[in-house]
């Protein structure tokens, strides 16, 4: 969703809306909400960090509580699930944004009755110390914790970020680990291909296997890294429009596949080009590289994040 129809919903939610974040949140009867979108359409993602008895959300002794809520809400959770004491829940979403706003509505409802009813208290998501809480960037993650254990996430976090940043590019190897993460995503364009779909899928498993691929052996990615990926990628695509054009030889005259890719690169080489050559890669290259540029905007949108340390709430 655009940032400005998140913030409307945090409005119609009572609810405050962080743009860098894309973090909705605020109180509610003394609980610290956060809402975030899911990668599905009109879905979120509803947590909360409480503790009951002492005893983490996700203790056996909490779980009957918990299968109760989950049969009370039933029609508006997709998923519940928690991590000691951070509790998420998945709302179902809908066709249009005012269904989708009505049933986060009657979740947020719904939990803090139940929450109030069963006597939960809030605590730190990551200690479980029970007391006042904030919502935190740490990277591009955010947390519901106290300040105590902000300031021991950041200084772990600081010292991530210097290791990184003090290693040194080694661009040989990150070429070599680009090129073979390149081939394990050509492997599986060339998998759908045979299948006959051209699909954006394809260019993101490709896009990501690059870009880890340089990181792994390059030990950091920088735009230089970026460009020798790009390059392996836009290869990569034509050589998975040459082998699926010898496969199709091999499958309709029986030859064996090394001739007939031989046979299908001097024809195009020599500017004799099948049906519909150019189309089919085309369509190969466009899918395949919308895709991976979506894997390598992530990428880098995720190293920029890596330092940002902030109180958001």
């Amino acid at each position: 969703m655009k940032p400005e129809e998140l913030h409307a919903i945090a409005s119609e939610l009572g609810l405050q809306f962080d743009e860098d974040s894309r973090s909705i949140y605020g109180t509610q009867s003394g609980y610290l909400l956060f809402l975030q979108e899911t990668d599905v359409k009109n879905q979120f993602r509803l947590c909360v960090s409480v503790s009951l008895n002492g005893n983490p959300a996700d203790s056996e002794e909490n779980e009957l509580v918990w299968d109760e809520f989950k049969s009370e809400s039933l029609p508006n959770l997709s998923t519940l699930s928690i991590n000691q004491y951070l509790v998420s829940f998945v709302v179902k979403g809908a066709m249009r944004k005012s269904k989708t706003i009505e049933k986060l509505q009657t979740l947020i409802t719904d939990l803090v009755a139940f929450l109030e009813t069963h006597h939960f208290v809030q605590v730190c998501g990551y200690s479980g110390q029970e007391g006042p809480i904030g919502l935190y960037q740490l990277g591009d993650s955010i947390f519901l914790i106290n300040e105590e254990s902000y300031q021991l996430l950041k200084s772990n976090l600081q010292i991530e970020v210097d290791s990184y940043q003090n290693q040194k590019e080694n661009v040989l190897l990150g070429a070599v680990g680009a090129l073979l993460g390149a081939l394990i995503g050509g492997a599986v364009a060339l998998f759908i291909a045979r299948l006959g779909y051209v699909a954006m899928v394809a260019g993101i498993v490709l896009g990501i296997c690059t870009i880890k691929g340089y990181e792994i052996l390059g030990r950091k990615v920088s735009r230089k890294g970026i460009v020798i990926s790009s390059i392996w990628m836009v290869i990569t695509v034509f050589l998975v429009n040459q082998i699926d054009l010898a496969m199709e030889v091999v499958a309709k005259l029986g030859v064996e596949f090394a001739f007939a890719f031989r046979v299908v690169n001097q024809l195009i080489f020599s500017g004799d080009f099948p049906d519909n050559y150019f189309y089919n890669l085309a369509m190969l290259a466009v899918f395949t590289l919308v895709g991976a540029g979506v894997s390598i905007s992530s990428v880098w949108s995720s190293h920029k994040t890596k330092g940002i340390v902030r109180k958001i709430a």
